[in-house]
């Protein structure tokens, strides 16, 4: 319903107005009657009054004169006039005021209500019309951002076309970087993508929507200057300006505070690869491929790394037309022949030789190295055959093993699937010697030199001559622990027994079982129990307290 104000200055006409006129039938509710033009004007800005209907001839103040002031507020009320035969030209001067029409009195009711059913109709047109455009112009609103992400995620991975002004389109889209010395980092987070976790749909994306502003937030901090921000299926690709001289140090320190932003807000770890600087905004696409680049080399080096773009560390990208490595292909069939042999140490010897020469050239794609890694698996398949195991199942487990090969993000990762299938086939065929003993071997070790400042994953590996690589892989694989995580807590078990008998100070006990510095102590020891070494030796000793 539409309301209607009713100005009129006679009792009794303002009366018939009211009541002589089907309103309602008309969409319309009367909401007030006013004497003169000054009572309407304060009833019309209290608000709430849709149409008017006025006379002319008022004390006080006039129906022109309402007019005039409700245009001199920029109140747009639709206002039908009433007029006399002989006010003709004040009619006139209404309809000039924005008047939509005017009625002469007397007249029936049914006039007045054919006047206002027009007026009701062209309301509501104009009404729809104004919503409409309104709602264009939010649709547009709301969808520049995506457009800008859209367009920047085709000229990240295409190049630019003949004729195409990307920098008017900048203009337009309202993108914050400038369209010079154009750098991107592609931020990939690492282990399984986010969409193959077990999230539902909702969480992902309020996990992506965080992790842009994060990301956006942390870089334009750091930085001090606007970053746009796209995702896309495989992460998250920032774009920024400027100079590697200017801008090296803050992106640095601001990639890896967001690092930390990442994984203290959202349980994320990420690897980060970043271009060289390009001259113009047309390169967007050769930035990309050198961010993407430079992510690569987290295969070779390991995950959560920041990673420029070196020409020399370039990364094949690209599948090779055969494989043409004689060395590797030798170290194969050598590797084959010691494990026929039943010489396992040996084999494993030239396991990490092989794998070292996957590490010493970064040229070899990922490609070529997973193909190279299936070559050497269908060699242990062909060997299990001669060797009988199919029965044990080990074949079925070496096709599953095989099956990761594709999928795995590191080369320490895929050196683990190797060493996990042979592996399998050495305790099958020689129980008594299985990598285990390598473990065990290894614990005993940390049980010996827990102590020593010295100790490392290097050392012990030294000790048990077998590559620090194989032996992180073992205690992964066997104890669901990294090594460096296992000295830790094998410290802190022996700090805590230290604490709980009230005999030694906190220096004291952190240079008993290897910390040298006793802040490096305090901060690992509540790391894994939660509390500061005082708090644990206070709660132990007065648990009341």
């Amino acid at each position: 319903m539409l309301n209607l104000l009713i100005v009129e200055d006679e009792f009794t006409t303002r009366e018939g107005l009211l009541t002589m006129v089907d309103w309602k039938t008309l969409g319309i509710e009367v909401c007030g009657q006013a004497g003169n033009g000054l009572e309407a004007l304060d009833m019309i800005e209290s608000g709430g009054v849709d149409l008017l209907l006025s006379d002319i001839r008022m004390p006080i103040m006039d129906g022109l004169q309402l007019l005039t002031a409700l245009n001199d507020k920029q109140l747009d009320i639709p206002s039908v006039l009433l007029t006399g035969y002989s006010d003709f030209e004040y009619a006139q001067r209404a309809l000039r005021l924005g008047a939509v029409d005017y009625i002469i009195k007397p007249c029936p009711p049914r006039e007045i209500a054919a006047v206002f059913e027009q007026v009701v109709s062209k309301l509501k047109e104009r009404r729809k019309l104004e919503s409409d455009w309104s709602g264009l112009q939010f649709q547009l609103k709301e969808n520049i951002p995506i457009v800008k992400s859209q367009t920047l995620l085709e000229w990240l991975h295409q190049p630019k076309p003949r004729g195409e002004n990307r920098k008017e389109q900048m203009r337009k889209l309202g993108m914050s970087i400038a369209d010079q010395h154009v750098i991107v980092i592609a931020i990939q987070p690492d282990g399984k993508p986010l969409e193959e976790l077990n999230y539902s749909r909702k969480d992902l994306q309020l996990i992506q929507f965080a992790t842009t502003n994060i990301v956006q937030e942390t870089l334009e901090s750091s930085i001090r200057q606007p970053v746009e921000v796209v995702k896309d299926q495989h992460g998250i690709t920032s774009i920024c300006s400027g100079t590697f001289d200017l801008l090296k140090d803050k992106l640095n320190h601001g990639l890896a505070q967001l690092q930390r932003n990442l994984e203290k807000y959202l349980k994320i770890t990420v690897s980060i690869g970043i271009s060289s600087s390009k001259s113009s905004i047309d390169e967007l696409s050769e930035a990309y491929r050198e961010a993407a680049y430079a992510l690569e080399l987290r295969f070779y080096k390991g995950l959560g790394g920041i990673y420029f773009y070196d020409n020399h560390e370039d990364v094949q990208s690209d599948p090779p037309a055969v494989l043409s490595n004689p060395e590797q292909i030798k170290l194969e069939a050598l590797i084959i022949e010691q494990l026929r042999g039943g010489l396992y140490a040996e084999a494993l010897t030239l396991t990490e030789q092989w794998f070292e020469s996957f590490q010493a050239e970064h040229a070899r794609s990922r490609t070529e190295i997973n193909l190279q890694t299936l070559s050497l698996m269908a060699r242990l398949m062909q060997l299990g055959k001669e060797q009988e195991l199919a029965e044990s199942g080990w074949s079925d487990s070496l096709v599953a093993i095989a099956d990761q090969v594709n999928r795995v993000e590191t080369l320490e990762e895929l050196s683990g699937l190797v060493y996990k299938a042979i592996q399998q086939l050495v305790e099958l065929r020689n129980p008594h010697k299985t990598p285990k003993r390598k473990v065990q071997q290894a614990v005993e070790l940390i049980a010996q030199e827990y102590n020593s400042p010295n100790l490392s994953l290097a050392s012990v590996a030294k000790e048990l001559f077998v590559s620090s690589t194989y032996l992180s892989t073992l205690f992964k694989q066997e104890l669901g622990i990294n090594f460096l995580d296992f000295v830790h807590q094998f410290r802190i078990e022996k700090a805590k027994a230290m604490l709980q008998s009230g005999d030694y100070k906190i220096q004291t006990i952190a240079r008993e079982i290897g910390y040298f510095d006793e802040a490096h102590f305090t901060r690992t020891f509540k790391k894994w129990t939660g509390l500061s070494p005082s708090q644990y030796k206070k709660e132990t000793l007065d648990p009341k307290s």
